[in-house]
């Protein structure tokens, strides 16, 4: 333990200071090549000529790569302070070969404290609430490339080769149909994994070895630390690592230090061999907060500055922090629910069809840790909001894209195999299923216009495509009909199904969902709306026999909850580990889903939500 604390010393004496210098960054009239910084070395965005007229300093671009069009404004170098804009309109090849133009928003660059005179000056490019490393380094001309890569980054680059080798074999070995091939890939894959576990962390150890001082050590450093079970890490060198985080990122300023700390003190507070260093790095950061700092960004500072003082022994001020957790806690609630969706959402008037009687299915694959899943995940509740559940039942699978969910289950991933095969991806064309956000409607793809997601802002956009197709579902009939009943007694729970009008061949599938989920994960969506939690009889359901088919399936809340645990645990010991120790079981207030579907096609010919009766 006395080891443990000199450790967490150590790396909290080298926190970064959270102070702005007194005086403005020097930089001198001439030419600057801005630069983003990352493990592989600078990519470039512009040149900058910096001019000094009557005491104001002013930047204009002289040169951009050639797919971008770059634009410099309110350039300011004043009151401890070096900032300026950047916006970018970048031209892109879509899948289908087609040149779009993008535009990249508004990114600040802020520069860091103390940079030396004359020399590159470090910040960060982006907005406050997602800023990477950039550089700002004098150049003789407008050449944007810098020269070859560091000797850092050519470590880091083959470090990454040998990860992607892995990914790329797994993915082909999903995509493979023929069972030979598929045990080829398999084997392929394996040997990709072993030559990765076996390289990537002595690649990782000579970059922080050799070149401490390189940015790439910093993205070597916290890569050791993630996988430090795997890679052997000692908790003397888990110290070391986490001290010269700390130290890389203090020059890029606090946009940059602040929540890299945060992530460092997540990283060492899962680890019960570590934990007890998770104190330093996140201690001067949880102090330094002020009731100017969002709600948002304190909570989740104060959840990682509780778990470090748990794990340093410091229970009455880990209680504490627990108390101003709750009431930020509940104050993001009420803002969240108040503010999204951020639109007016209209209930929709009613079929115009008397004979209409199509349910229409709207199943979205998405996940907490998906950024571009925010606009769909808020479309898919205004769609709740907007329709009646006997007009459209509305599923959400969550998956582990790109990273690590909770509310993952292996029925959801089930359901992801089975839409994959019914509709494998095509890069040339873009067409299929890849990635979260998908959307599909009665077993269909659709909604996919500008990449299927997007942020809170695209949300409003992203419900006009999917009202535009359930609106069209619903004026569709059906020669099928099904019905249900579900009864719950504690954990039992008694589900009744009734088709009718099925063609031969149709499967039935049962669902349980769960109407309301709590879990923030890193795109900040609190509530998760009808989350599949199970499929009763299993993820390819029962086939339809002609005439009125019946079909019943008891199901045990209790065996669900622990095949669930089991599950996240499985994937945590053998894949990643999750983010949060947070997960959501409570499988409060459940619905039942029955769906009729054309495994041929995979076209959805009828469901039913089931309300559940009892306790």
């Amino acid at each position: 333990m006395v080891r443990r604390s000199l450790l967490a010393a150590a790396v909290l004496a080298a926190a970064v200071p959270l102070a702005r210098p007194a005086d403005p960054p020097p930089l001198p009239d001439g030419l600057y090549r801005l630069s983003t910084v990352n493990a592989l070395g600078e990519g470039a965005v512009c040149v900058l000529k910096v001019e000094t007229k009557g005491g104001t300093p002013s930047a204009a671009v002289v040169a951009s790569p050639p797919t971008a069009a770059v634009t410099v404004t309110d350039f300011k170098a004043a009151d401890g302070r070096l900032t300026f804009t950047v916006s970018e309109l970048r031209t892109l090849a879509d899948p289908k070969g087609n040149l779009v133009t993008r535009d990249l928003g508004d990114r600040t660059f802020v520069a860091g404290p103390n940079p030396a005179a004359g020399g590159p000056v470090r910040g960060t490019l982006g907005t406050d609430r997602l800023a990477g490393r950039a550089v700002l380094a004098p150049t003789d001309g407008d050449d944007l490339w810098p020269a070859d890569p560091s000797p850092a980054a050519r470590l880091m680059r083959q470090a990454q080769g040998l990860a992607n080798q892995v990914a790329l074999t797994r993915n082909r070995l999903r995509q493979e149909k023929d069972a030979d091939r598929k045990k080829e890939l398999r084997a392929e894959a394996d040997a990709a994994q072993k030559a990765a576990d076996e390289r990537v962390p002595g690649l990782y150890r000579a970059v922080v070895g050799k070149h401490p001082d390189s940015p790439a050590a910093l993205d070597a450093a916290v890569a050791l630390l993630r996988s430090a079970e795997k890679a052997k890490v000692t908790p003397a060198e888990a110290g070391k690592l986490a001290a010269l985080v700390v130290k890389q990122a203090a020059p890029y300023g606090p946009r940059y230090s602040r929540p890299a700390a945060v992530e460092l003190a997540d990283t060492l507070v899962r680890s019960k061999e570590f934990a007890a260093l998770a104190l330093g790095p996140i201690a001067p950061v949880a102090r330094a907060l002020t009731d100017k700092d969002p709600a948002a960004t304190r909570f989740d500072i104060l959840s990682t500055y509780k778990a470090a003082l748990e794990a340093a022994g410091k229970d009455a001020e880990a209680k504490s922090a627990g108390e101003q957790l709750d009431s930020l806690d509940a104050a993001l609630d009420k803002e969240y629910l108040a503010a999204v969706p951020p639109f007016k959402v209209d209930a929709h008037p009613g079929r115009k069809d008397p004979a209409a009687n199509r349910v229409a299915v709207l199943e979205l694959f998405t996940g907490a840790q998906c950024p571009p899943c925010v606009a769909a995940d808020v479309a898919f509740d205004a769609a709740q909001k907007a329709y009646s559940p006997a007009d459209v039942v509305l599923l959400q699978y969550h998956l582990h894209i790109p990273g690590p969910d909770p509310l993952t289950n292996p029925a959801a991933v089930a359901r992801w195999g089975y839409y994959q095969k019914l509709f494998p991806y095509d890069p040339a064309a873009g067409t299929g299923v890849i990635g979260t956000p998908t959307t599909v409607f009665n077993g269909k793809q659709e909604a996919r216009e500008n990449g299927g997601g997007g942020s809170m802002e695209a949300a409003a956009g992203k419900f006009g495509q999917y009202r535009a197709a359930l609106n069209r579902l619903l004026e569709q009939a059906s020669p099928v009909k099904v019905s249900g009943t579900a009864t719950r007694s504690g954990d039992k729970l008694e589900i009744a199904a009734e088709v009718t009008g099925a063609p031969a061949g149709a499967r039935l599938r049962l669902v349980v969902v769960e109407e309301t989920v709590k879990y923030v994960g890193s795109n900040k969506v609190r509530f998760h709306h009808q989350v599949v939690r199970a499929m009763p009889g299993g993820a390819d359901g029962v086939e339809v026999k002609e005439g009125a088919f019946r079909h019943t399936a008891a199901v045990d809340l209790g065996e669900v909850r622990k095949g669930l645990v089991k599950y996240l645990d499985e994937y945590a010991a053998t894949e990643r580990p999750f983010p949060k120790p947070d997960r959501p079981l409570a499988l409060d207030k459940l619905g039942v889903v029955a769906l009729v579907q054309d495994d041929a096609t995979g076209e959805i010919l009828q469901a039913a939500r089931i309300g559940v009766g009892g306790k």
